[in-house]
């Protein structure tokens, strides 16, 4: 029935496309919209691919995390219950302040105290030789470790080639969308052994992604999620712990080039609507480690291309004191940066209580500030707001109606959005909205990288298909409902 369904609207979308396709209109900003050649405001409303060309291990379930895997294994050696009493002293992982190898460290410490010690002993040996993967630099280097550098390749070519395809630009254009947000990792573009030196992998799927977006009349804007060094301590650069690119000079160098072959490359693009310099650089200490590696981002592209949308993120700052109160992002101007978009992210947590009519809601005070916040760094710095990744996080109808008070408000301030994300395997079976497609059958097993073989890795691979995956129609419709006037204003 699913697929019958979409086969049908993919192809009613085949039928439109073939009789009215047009080359799609270059934009720019003007004040504070986002329009096209001929001035007309292009409301944009899109979906992060999420996943795809960064790895997140937990969006396709390709590998247990920390919280996941060491119990396991402190199971397998039989100090499941000294493990258990160790979080309880440890308590959860914080990946903003703490850094992964000392959070283990610690639990192995607090597991010694009340473990049988040659069970400990066990316990912190299989640690050590199956150590949880944090990330895609984790992951690679276990990969070609195992099965060799083409063992590797073999892999990520066929992850790459299945969590995202043709499909799901047309069934992201069916549910109302008109552009798609594509992180991407330096590594699949850059070879890290030889600096500065490029290669055809990544940019063979941003072609397709450009291609495909073009022939559904859908724009796509490129996303640097993990740069050289890591803009952020979190998984998603490819690095846990890290965050050492605002202190390292030669870091911000080689993400500048990068973006300049990238520039070079689709300056003459209009699908490519923009160029999303850092997904979320948090550890950027403050405003001028900020605007000092932005500069240097910015004037590498504009080298090359004077024309396409640059868009900025502010890396979680207009979260925190002062810049909450007096706002964060540079006035373009004083910097001498033209056509640019400012940009955050917000994650407002699940809300069981959340009703469309109160106002004293964990969802509704959150949009409050959210507003004012945009609202403010909007009308300071006279430039197009877009929210890039946001979510409601929630399991319950709730939250989905969460996601559409969010989506009236952006629509009615006129900012560009984009939800976090398109698609997630939802291993645990909790009904999380973290993707609008959701994986249609209980997940049958995450695969151990450490011990699968690489047949049997492939073969889970090989289910992540979006074919395989159930639309989660009560929110498509309230996306349907929010993307409906995508049409160009005067």
């Amino acid at each position: 029935m699913w697929r019958s369904a979409n086969a049908a609207a993919i192809a009613l979308l085949f039928t439109a496309s073939a009789a009215t396709t047009q080359p799609l209109e270059t934009l720019s900003t003007r004040g504070t919209d986002i329009v096209n050649s001929k001035g007309e405001v292009v409301p944009m409303r899109g979906i992060n691919f999420g996943g795809w060309l960064m790895m997140e291990t937990w969006i396709p379930s390709l590998e247990l995390e920390m919280h996941d895997r060491l119990p396991e294994l402190a199971k397998e050696t039989g100090v499941l219950e000294a493990y258990e009493s160790a979080i309880k002293k440890m308590g959860d992982f914080n990946d903003d302040t703490t850094k992964a190898s000392k959070y283990i460290e610690g639990v192995l410490s607090a597991v010694k105290e009340t473990a049988d010690a040659q069970k400990y002993e066990s316990f912190a040996q299989l640690v050590a030789k199956e150590p949880p993967l944090h990330a895609a630099t984790d992951i690679d280097a276990l990969l070609k470790k195992r099965f060799g550098d083409n063992g590797a390749a073999e892999i990520w070519n066929a992850f790459h080639d299945t969590w995202i395809t043709e499909t799901d630009f047309q069934l992201a254009k069916a549910v109302g969308f008109n552009f798609v947000r594509i992180p991407f990792w330096y590594r699949w573009f850059e070879n890290e052994s030889q600096p500065y030196t490029y290669n055809d992998y990544g940019f063979s799927y941003l072609d397709k992604a450009v291609k495909w977006a073009s022939a559904q009349r859908m724009y796509i804007l490129l996303d640097l999620h993990g740069a050289p060094g890591g803009q952020s301590p979190w998984l998603h650069t490819g690095e846990i712990s890290r965050g050492e690119f605002f202190q390292n000079e030669e870091f911000q160098k080689r993400a500048a080039a990068l973006w300049r072959v990238i520039a070079e490359r689709y300056k003459d693009e209009p699908a490519v609507w923009g160029y999303d310099l850092l997904n979320e650089p948090y550890s950027a200490k403050g405003l001028d480690d900020w605007t000092h590696a932005h500069d240097l981002l910015y004037k590498s592209i504009r080298e090359v291309d004077p024309d396409t949308i640059i868009v900025m993120e502010d890396g979680y700052k207009l979260e925190d004191l002062p810049w909450r109160e007096k706002g964060f992002f540079p006035v373009p101007k004083t910097v001498g940066w033209t056509n640019v978009v400012y940009s955050f992210h917000f994650y407002s947590g699940a809300d069981p209580e959340f009703t469309t009519g109160n106002k004293d809601s964990g969802h509704a005070r959150f949009l409050k500030e959210v507003l004012r916040v945009g609202s403010r760094e909007q009308k300071r710095c006279q430039v197009p707001i877009y929210l890039g990744e946001f979510s409601t996080m929630g399991d319950s109808a709730n939250d989905i109606e969460g996601m559409r008070l969010f989506l009236d408000a952006f629509n009615a301030k006129g900012w560009a959005w984009s939800p976090w994300t398109w698609k997630y395997v939802n291993d645990d079976g909790i009904g999380s909205i973290w993707g609008l497609y959701q994986f249609l059958d209980p997940w049958p097993r995450t695969p151990n990288m450490h011990r699968d073989s690489k047949e049997e890795i492939l073969s889970v691979i090989a289910r992540t298909k979006t074919e395989n995956f159930r639309l989660i129609e009560p929110y498509a419709a309230v996306i349907r409902e929010c993307t409906k006037n995508t049409t160009v204003k005067p």
